[in-house]
């Protein structure tokens, strides 16, 4: 079929080349921006009569005509058109088919596909078959033998099938129509007359589990009703308000029904509580007060004296609409014998609950597993209605924990989030946020308060833009001094995150849509080892960061007496380096920065942001300077400073630090800021490039 599709494709194009010839411009036709031929390669039609005779048919995405190189050493085919083939006779042997494809614009790229001809029956055939981890009705088929040229699948779902070809060192994909028990049959050919064949039975099946809408067309959806109720799935009676989905289930409580009356749905699969653990469903009454009951049962639990399983969960809740669509809600943890280890495998629904069955008919829709708090920001772990856990990978894991070190930046007794890295590179957690963040706004800082003992990059990426927002990234430094709190600025900080394929991986980028995933790694490139905390994960609201800028965007910068003291032993440039404007300090020992003139107040601020790059300092030192209030320089005078020194920081790439200003100890004064000092190891061949300096709050 794919290959079916790919000529019609070319003929396509092939037409609209002719048309081109007659008005190209009409057309539009950019000949220039069409981009090469790619995916070029074969399929073939062995003889098998021990003539060596091949069939060669191009395969190839933008290509509208092929030469072939047999490889062989013969002349290679002359031009052919899409979906046409050629013809050669071959020696026994192994070949690299080389075929060239040329699009309309004359643009030509090759691909090579493997040819082994033999006509020796092949040998110790294997098919590896594989489901699609995404959808349960696709399978992919490979296989490997020995003096095998090429492979014919069938798939056993279809009377007098016609063979799908498979090639050496290929895949081929089949997505089953329903479910049920296959017989897939591989034979492997050669050139000669016998072949070898292998068929492996593969059942499928789709699990019935929740979330469920009663949509599928293939789903089981039989419920069991007792008591004298029955129910079904049907047309929904009322596509208005908050359901106009096609399906939905109609419960209908009979006259004289039993006051326990319901339908039960069994699952395949149990209820997966990271999900949630309580219970949404649309439900539709003819009048309002309504008492519906929900509940779920551990099918294979001991049975009471009437044969229903004895572990089970049951929580009420009345309607509160007439003739209309509502969401209700059953918090499943408000049962007090309510485990979220068991595995419940059975829903059950009973509408007027206590009460003897009228002849009514109820329904409902959507039956699915949520927190009844949604987690957004700011995220606490804190909340025990919220289901903190994310996705962790690479090796990491995950649990919510009291505070075990109330000092520094986290004095709090409450809840924090406990990361714990395996020590592998690009380990991490990814939070699925309910309320996406919104960096819409001028305001796009994110600040985390993070344990560690020792000094590490902590990278904060947010995914899953609503609509389709490229992914991006802050990186911001640990000191390792415990609780420390972070600052990302996604409005001067941020790059492109890596996709895979994609262009542009590092560049500035500033967001400006909404992201519904969280990302966090700690070191992610490195390998620490450890258990980190986190809380206190939010987003600063506007109005609520001041600046006081430097050299930034954030605000409009102070006014700078001097990039270079003439005391200071570094040269010094402004430039422009990967696209950021940047005070570069060559050879640098040390170099004072001063404002002097304009002395800087920083008492409401709490943090100190910079940016920086080196290719060899192995330590960057920052020292703040304050006057005092005399505003003058006075050796022991009332001047305070207090420098922080960052060792080991990453080379060659950018690195975003945000300082807290109680880190400057000795510093007890800030109201006459007037010098500020870098300085690095080695000293004297450092080459640091500075950008984004600001105080802020």
């Amino acid at each position: 079929m794919k290959n079916i599709f790919r000529i019609i494709l070319a003929v396509f194009v092939s037409a609209a080349v002719i048309s081109c010839d007659k008005d190209d411009d009409s057309l539009g036709v950019d000949l220039e921006g069409l981009a090469a031929p790619s995916n070029l390669g074969a399929t073939f039609k062995i003889t098998q009569d021990n003539t060596g005779m091949v069939t060669i048919i191009p395969t190839g995405e933008g290509a509208n005509l092929f030469t072939v190189d047999f490889g062989d050493g013969s002349t290679p085919s002359e031009e052919i058109s899409v979906g046409e083939s050629v013809t050669h006779t071959y020696a026994e042997g192994n070949y690299n088919i080389i075929i060239t494809g040329t699009n309309i614009a004359g643009e030509s790229a090759e691909g090579t596909q493997p040819l082994t001809v033999s006509f020796r029956a092949p040998e110790n055939l294997e098919v590896n078959i594989n489901r699609d981890p995404q959808d349960s009705y696709t399978i992919s088929v490979s296989a490997t033998a020995d003096y095998a040229a090429m492979y014919n699948v069938y798939f056993g779902d279809v009377v007098d099938e016609e063979a799908t070809p498979l090639m050496v060192g290929e895949t081929v994909s089949h997505t089953y129509e329903t479910v049920g028990t296959y017989n897939v049959r591989v034979v492997a050919l050669s050139g000669g007359e016998a072949t070898i064949e292998a068929t492996q039975e593969v059942t499928i099946t789709d699990p019935l589990f929740l979330p469920v809408d009663f949509e599928s067309e293939k789903l089981d959806y039989t419920w069991a009703g007792f008591g004298g109720a029955s129910g079904e799935v049907i047309s929904n009676p009322d596509m208005d308000g908050i359901n106009t989905s096609s399906k939905v289930v109609e419960l209908i409580k009979s006259a004289g029904a039993e006051t326990w009356a319901g339908i039960s749905l069994s699952l395949d699969e149990p209820l997966n509580f990271a999900e949630g653990t309580a219970v949404k469903m649309k439900a539709w009454s003819p009048k309002a007060g309504v008492p519906v009951l929900f509940k779920i049962e551990d099918s294979g639990s001991e049975p009471d004296a009437n044969g229903n399983p004895t572990v089970f969960v049951e929580v009420i809740s009345n309607t509160t609409t007439t003739g209309e669509w509502e969401e209700m809600t059953f918090d499943l943890s408000s049962y007090a014998a309510f485990d979220p280890s068991v595995d419940y495998d059975r829903v059950i629904v009973f509408y007027d609950f206590g009460n003897t069955g009228e002849g009514t008919s109820f329904y409902f829709d959507d039956i699915r597993l949520t927190n009844l708090e949604p987690l957004k920001l700011p995220v606490t772990f804190d909340s025990s209605a919220i289901n903190y856990s994310p996705a962790v990978f690479g090796g990491a894991s995950f649990e919510v924990v009291t505070n075990p070190d109330k000092s520094g930046a986290n004095t709090s007794t409450t809840m924090v989030g406990a990361l714990t890295n395996a020590g592998n590179a690009w380990e991490g957690a990814s939070f699925n946020l309910e309320e996406q963040v919104d960096f819409s706004g001028d305001n796009k800082t994110i600040t985390i308060k993070l344990w560690s003992d020792v000094a590490l990059p902590v990278l904060l990426k947010f995914e899953g833009g609503v609509n389709g927002e490229r992914q991006t990234e802050v990186v911001a430094n640990h000191g390792g001094a415990g609780w420390e709190e972070l600052s990302f600025n996604f409005s001067t900080d941020a790059v492109k995150s890596y996709i895979d394929g994609s262009q542009g991986v590092g560049e500035a980028f500033v967001p400006t849509g909404e992201y519904a995933t969280m990302t966090i790694f700690i070191d992610g490139p490195g390998n620490s080892a450890g258990t980190f905390y986190l809380d206190d994960i939010q987003k600063l609201q506007t109005g609520e960061t001041s600046y006081i800028s430097i050299f930034s965007d954030v605000a409009d910068d102070v006014v700078v007496d001097t990039w270079r003291t003439d005391w200071s032993n570094a040269n010094y440039e402004e430039v422009t380096f990967e696209g950021k404007l940047s005070k570069h300090y060559r050879n640098l020992n040390f170099v004072g920065i001063e404002t002097v003139t304009n002395q800087l107040d920083i008492t409401n601020m709490n943090h100190m942001h910079v940016e920086f790059y080196t290719e060899n300092a192995t330590s960057f030192k920052v020292k703040l300077v304050d006057f005092g209030s005399n505003g003058v320089y006075e050796q022991g005078g009332d001047n305070t400073e207090h420098e922080v020194v960052i060792e080991n920081p990453a080379q060659n790439q950018w690195v975003s630090v945000d300082i807290p200003l109680s880190d400057f100890t000795n510093l007890t004064t800030r109201e006459h800021i007037s010098q500020l000092i870098f300085s690095a190891t080695p000293t004297g061949t450092a080459n640091v490039y500075v950008t984004n300096l600001y105080f802020h709050n």
